[in-house]
């Protein structure tokens, strides 16, 4: 059994970005000694393209190569369109020509960074939200304004799926190697780069990262607020006093920018949080309901099955159990 990646590699990605997608794959056949994932580089055009630190990286093929020749299909099990925050413009079209092919043949599709933007132009975004890196969620929602771009590591369950790019490639490709080789190998793979375990595509890029995308200080000020005081969140009223402003002003600040209205959202916040905690750390429920201002763990789990659709316990069961606790060798697992 082998899965065959196709990565194409455009200009000016970042070393980051790169090596969390390939990294992950090369450790998974280190682990099973034998190579489950064939990695083949592609270039984007008709040279070896730079990463932004300027090192040039040696690709298989070019993409002129792979489409010239050859169905897309007979090639990959899984293409990774790996780019970096913005895609040069003389590299947009050659994208854009690979990824109609890559679709066309139905082959599964992993677009990070940039390639975000290419596939939401080309109309491929399920749902019509897309996962994209928090400092270019502002232009590309202008750019694309029936396309929810998200502040989330990646989204996307179908054939194609979006990523914001550098470290949370690492959850999405852990997250890939899992389905296809089960938790105990994803395990080795965040022990050996001493991860503290495989984030969920939900998580946020940033607690307070709408204050990036919204540049209403007044809408900053609040969050800010919000933030600071998720342990011991205060009144709507308290936060419009140190504000200096009305609740009711606030209420349609939130609205001009299209977010929920401030007593939902500042509860929301206090959920992200409390996520956060569940999946990366070994806290406690009780203690991490208390970290995110609910007074019981009762009222906390209530709260947050109605946001999540699931319990407190069971999103630590799935993350601790699986990433943080021991794992055994896995010699005689897959032979």
């Amino acid at each position: 059994m082998m899965t065959r990646i196709m990565v194409l590699v455009a200009d000016g990605v970042s070393l980051t970005t790169l090596s969390s997608t390939l990294e992950p794959f090369q450790h998974a056949n280190a682990i099973l000694g034998y190579s489950r994932f064939e990695l083949q580089l592609v270039s984007l055009r008709d040279k070896n393209p730079k990463t932004m630190a300027g090192i040039c990286v040696s690709c298989d093929a070019q993409s002129s190569e792979v489409l010239g020749h050859c169905n897309v299909a007979n090639r990959p099990d899984q293409v990774i369109l790996c780019c970096g925050q913005i895609l040069k413009e003389h590299d947009k079209g050659p994208m854009r020509m690979f990824v109609q092919r890559v679709v066309q043949s139905s082959v599964p599709l992993f677009a990070l960074g940039a390639a975000c933007s290419v596939v939401a132009a080309a109309g491929l975004i399920n749902g019509e939200k897309c996962a994209a890196h928090w400092k270019t969620i502002a232009p590309l929602g202008e750019k694309f304004p029936d396309i929810k771009f998200e502040n989330v590591l990646f989204t996307g369950d179908g054939k194609v799926a979006s990523c914001a790019g550098e470290l949370a490639t690492f959850d999405l490709i852990v997250g890939f190697i899992e389905k296809t080789c089960g938790p105990r190998i994803s395990s080795e793979i965040c022990n050996h780069f001493l991860a503290s375990g495989k984030r969920s595509g939900a998580t946020v890029q940033l607690l307070n990262g709408d204050a990036l995308i919204c540049e209403d200080e007044r809408f900053q000020h609040v969050l800010r607020i919000m933030t600071e005081t998720i342990e011991t969140p205060i009144s709507q009223i308290e936060i419009a006093r140190r504000v200096g402003l009305s609740l009711r002003q606030i209420e349609r600040i939130f609205a001009r920018h299209s977010f929920d209205p401030p007593s939902k959202y500042y509860i929301n916040l206090r959920l992200t949080r409390s996520r956060q905690l569940l999946e990366q750390t070994r806290m406690p429920l009780t203690e991490v309901a208390l970290a995110c201002g609910f007074s019981n763990l009762s009222a906390f789990s209530k709260n947050y099955r109605r946001v999540y659709g699931a319990t407190p316990k069971s999103t630590r069961a799935c993350f601790t159990g699986k990433y943080l606790g021991h794992v055994e060798p896995i010699s005689g697992l897959c032979t």
